[in-house]
C-alpha cells in the first residue's frame, strides 16, 4: 500500500473484519490497551449501526466502534476505539469515521456521546471536556481525556443534577427504551460511587 492510494469507502463492519479490525488495533495501540479503565465501560457488544470501518477494498484503513452506555440516567454512546492505520495517519480517514458515525448517530435516539481521547482532536467535532465535577466513572481516567458530546436527542432540561453518573448500559436494551428503567440502577451507582 502507498500512502498516496487513499481510494476507500465507508461501511458499517461485519463480523468478517475483525481480523483486520484487530490488526489495526494492534498498529495503533499498546498491548495493554484493552485493560485500561474506559474498557470497563465497554460491555456487550458494539452499536453496530454506528461501527464503521474505512475500506480500501483488499484492506482496511481505519475502524470506528460505539458501545451503549448510560450518562445520568439517558440512552448514550462511548467513542473508541477509533484506529487507523499509521501508514495513513494525518489524511482524513479517521476525522471521515468520526464525522460519519456521529452523523449516524444523530439520526437514533442516543443522547450523548462520551470519549475518552486525545485531548485535542475531538474538539474539532463539538466534543466538550469535562471534569469529574461533572460526571463519575466506574474507574479513574485521566481527566484531561475526558470529553462529551450532546447529540441532537439530548435532553439537557432532564438530566439529573451533576455529577451525571456514566456507565455500561445493558447490551440488550436499545437506544429508544425508556431511561426510567435505568433510574435504580444510577441511585445505586452513586451510593457506591
Amino acid at each position: 500500500m502507498t500512502t498516496t492510494d487513499l481510494s476507500y469507502q465507508l461501511r458499517q463492519q461485519t463480523p468478517q473484519d475483525m481480523p483486520e479490525i484487530n490488526r489495526l488495533m494492534g498498529l495503533g495501540f499498546a498491548p495493554s490497551h484493552a485493560g485500561r479503565a474506559i474498557w470497563q465501560l465497554r460491555q456487550g457488544e458494539p452499536v453496530l449501526s454506528l461501527s464503521l470501518v474505512a475500506d480500501a477494498g483488499d484492506h482496511l484503513l481505519g475502524s470506528i466502534r460505539y458501545w451503549p452506555i448510560i450518562i445520568g440516567g439517558r440512552p448514550s454512546i462511548l467513542l473508541g476505539p477509533l484506529a487507523v492505520d499509521p501508514d495513513v495517519r494525518g489524511k482524513g480517514i479517521g476525522v471521515s469515521l468520526v464525522r460519519e458515525s456521529l452523523h449516524l448517530a444523530g439520526a437514533e435516539d442516543w443522547e450523548w456521546c462520551f470519549i475518552s481521547g486525545e485531548p485535542d482532536y475531538y474538539l474539532k467535532f463539538g466534543f466538550k471536556p469535562v471534569t469529574y465535577d461533572d460526571i463519575t466513572l466506574p474507574a479513574h481516567i485521566e481527566p484531561e481525556r475526558l470529553h462529551l458530546l450532546a447529540l441532537p436527542q439530548a435532553k439537557p432540561e432532564l438530566m439529573p443534577e451533576k455529577p451525571w453518573v456514566i456507565m455500561p448500559s445493558d447490551p440488550a436494551a436499545s437506544a429508544a427504551s425508556d431511561a426510567s428503567d435505568n433510574k435504580d440502577d444510577v441511585r445505586q451507582a452513586k451510593d457506591v460511587s
